[in-house]
């Protein structure tokens, strides 16, 4: 095995699994990205951001960073601030989980909550905690990397992520992933569709506004864009052939049985992801050719562990539902 020189090296080449449903017309891959140091695909978004900062002359060497993120994309940047010699900053709200927190606070980032007046400024929140981190740069000398426009973020999934799955997956018929931000499947599905024939399917939580102005609210953690607020930039909605939502208790259940039967803990987006792929499979006949999604599980369960895997919580929410549990158990044998 290859020595890295860096911590950054370490990110990407994650490894591809293969797991077969009960149609033998149907392989179904897992780009498993939980393999990233900081536990998902938003280190390459990190990397992507931060690489193209210090090219471009506008990130040296002490300077604070500051993002609107609690989750997987602050946690990614902390790392990556800790090892390169920056501080960093992530602008958050009283909603965000504990558990990203201390991870963020574990790297040695440091947490801005927005006070309850500026929460009610006007606008979203997310928008809230977008412009701050903007304001907070500015007036402190740092600077906001962006994610949510920053045209770096879908250009470094498809430098890497699209590469790695072709590379895996020469042959394959579909990618699917969800969208947040919308950068990892835009990036990579961009590739994909520039080196394969494959279709480029898009979830998203039940309640999300990305697709449908009719959204409410939802416990799904990650994927998804509440309305009201201003979508993102780097979503790019020409290149899905298909999007459809998935919710909380799809989602949610999958996790548990994936966890409980096949010994994988998974995120919600990857809950959506292993849900929809067996409703989208059911849904069409018997093939004569056998047909290859590749499905992007973009972390694991080990954030989610008060919600999802939490009995009490699920019961408490009215989320479990043993009929999904047995649907799943009948296809992914």
């Amino acid at each position: 095995m290859k020595i890295k020189n860096n911590l950054s090296e370490l990110i990407g080449e994650t490894p591809m699994l293969l797991i077969k449903p009960v149609r033998t017309d149907w392989e179904i891959y897992l780009k498993l990205e939980y393999f990233n140091p900081a536990g998902s695909f938003k280190d390459r978004t990190a990397r992507a951001l931060i690489d193209a900062a210090e090219k471009s002359g506008k990130l040296k060497k002490g300077m604070t960073l500051f993002e609107s993120s609690s989750g997987n994309t602050a946690k990614a940047l902390a790392m990556l601030a800790a090892a390169r010699g920056y501080k960093f900053v992530a602008v958050v709200d009283k909603h965000a989980p504990a558990d990203k927190l201390n991870a963020i606070r574990a790297y040695g980032g440091e947490l801005y909550f927005c006070a309850d007046d500026e929460n009610s400024k006007g606008g979203h929140l997310v928008d809230v905690r977008r412009n701050l981190a903007k304001k907070l740069a500015k007036e402190s000398g740092g600077l906001n990397l962006d994610q949510y426009d920053n045209p770096e973020n879908p250009q470094g999934f498809y430098d890497t992520l699209g590469k790695e799955i072709i590379k895996q997956v020469p042959d394959l018929n579909y990618l699917m992933g969800t969208v947040g931000t919308g950068s990892s499947l835009s990036g990579a599905g961009r590739y994909i569709k520039e080196n394969s024939k494959a279709q480029v399917i898009a979830l998203e939580p039940k309640g999300s506004s990305h697709f449908s102005p009719h959204g409410h609210g939802y416990f799904i953690s990650g994927p998804g864009y509440p309305v009201g607020a201003i979508l993102p930039k780097n979503i790019d909605t020409s290149l899905f052939d298909k999007n459809d939502y998935v919710s909380d208790s799809e989602a949610f259940n999958t996790m548990r049985f994936f966890a409980h039967n096949k010994g994988l803990l998974l995120g919600d987006s990857s809950g959506m992801l292993l849900y929809y792929a067996m409703k989208y499979i059911k849904s069409i006949p018997r093939l004569n050719k056998t047909k290859k999604m590749v499905l992007i599980i973009g972390d694991s369960g080990e954030s989610y562990l008060s919600h999802a895997f939490n009995e009490g919580w699920m019961i408490q929410n009215e989320l479990i539902d043993k009929q999904i549990i047995n649907d799943l158990s009948e296809f992914y044998i």
